[in-house]
């Protein structure tokens, strides 16, 4: 039945949002930080391992102190199959941001106790990691000050909603209907709204984005080999966090804040594009550049480049604009080159 409902999910996603075709000419990395939060339990957290394993996927899991109890085994098999482990502090009342600093740090060093108790013979695995702090709610600012401490702080690009905090409220968390929007959520168009959620995707965010999910409900279970299937396909690797190029005693991701529009990308690079809908495509990126052509949705092109809110696109041999809002893209969107607005 489970694995009946996981094809649904496939076919009802891919059918809704498209797959454009492949178009990567230059390899570049596209690695995806998974997230996995308020963990472990019993019912989830095992079947979500025996997911990441069938894909070759390490992760990280987000620790809640009050969860390890009872949970050792499965802690010491995170260890043991390659993910990393994040302190979350002991339970959320009391520590969300905004929190006096002692209380967090009490917590913070309750937690690191019962993580480090817990883990037998995988201690050592443990200490070669990076220590690391997510703070519940995400954080307003790093780990306050301990003796002897040092962490960086994460908090989250896309979040993939699948606790429903943000989903419309007709949406029913039992159904397919649900697992539709966690996906699209973190590969599509948003459907959740409100603080708590990013409107921007995995391929708006590129290498290096950071997924948060939950590993105490079903939905994440049913949904990870969706997004696992379409990452892959994409050209992702998932690896465990930290990212090569953060630091300790600092934040480097902040709630809220944009894909970086800035990066120059790389020359060479393209990605398969699909349009949305009936778009017309420009001589240059602007409103008021000449119309060349329109194409119908659904029409395959290639992606060259791109400046703030427009495209470049190859198509039927011609180079071209297209507004961004209107094509569907597979691949870390900021590799593609940056172009002038002069065109």
């Amino acid at each position: 039945m489970i694995r009946r409902l996981f094809a649904a999910v496939l076919v009802v996603v891919l059918f809704a949002i498209g797959t454009p075709s492949s178009a990567q000419t230059v390899s570049l990395p596209f690695r995806v930080y998974l997230a996995f939060e308020d963990g472990p339990t019993d019912a989830y957290t095992p079947d979500i391992l025996d997911t990441l394993a069938a894909f070759g996927a390490r992760a990280t899991f987000v620790i809640a102190g009050g969860q390890i109890a009872g949970h050792e085994a499965i802690l010491q098999r995170e260890v043991r199959e390659g993910h990393a482990l994040i302190n979350h502090l002991w339970e959320e009342p009391g520590v969300y941001a905004g929190a006096p600093d002692q209380p967090v740090i009490d917590s913070y060093v309750r937690t690191e106790a019962a993580i480090r108790a817990a883990l037998g013979d995988q201690l050592s695995s443990y200490d070669a990691q990076t220590k690391m702090y997510w703070q519940p709610g995400g954080a307003a600012q790093p780990l306050p000050f301990i003796e002897g401490v040092q962490v960086i702080t994460y908090n989250w690009n896309v979040n993939s909603d699948d606790c429903g905090w943000a989903m419309p409220a007709d949406l029913d968390l039992n159904t397919i209907a649900f697992d539709q929007a966690v996906v699209q959520n973190v590969l599509g168009e948003s459907v959740s709204v409100g603080s708590f959620h990013s409107p921007y995707n995995v391929y708006d965010y590129g290498d290096g984005v950071i997924i948060i999910f939950h590993d105490l409900n079903r939905v994440t279970g049913r949904v990870l080999p969706v997004i696992l299937s379409e990452l892959s396909a994409a050209g992702a690797t998932f690896e465990a966090l930290p990212r090569p190029w953060d630091q300790v005693n600092t934040m480097p991701v902040r709630l809220g804040a944009p894909p970086i529009e800035s990066g120059q990308g790389v020359e060479g690079f393209t990605l398969g594009a699909l349009t949305t809908e009936i778009a017309r495509l420009r001589a240059a990126p602007g409103l008021d550049a000449p119309i060349l052509t329109s194409v119908p949705a659904e029409t395959d092109l290639i992606a060259v480049g791109r400046s703030p809110g427009w495209i470049e696109v190859s198509y039927e041999g011609v180079s071209a604009w297209i507004a961004r809002d209107l094509v569907t893209m597979r691949g870390a969107i900021p590799n593609l080159p940056l172009r002038p607005l002069s065109g």
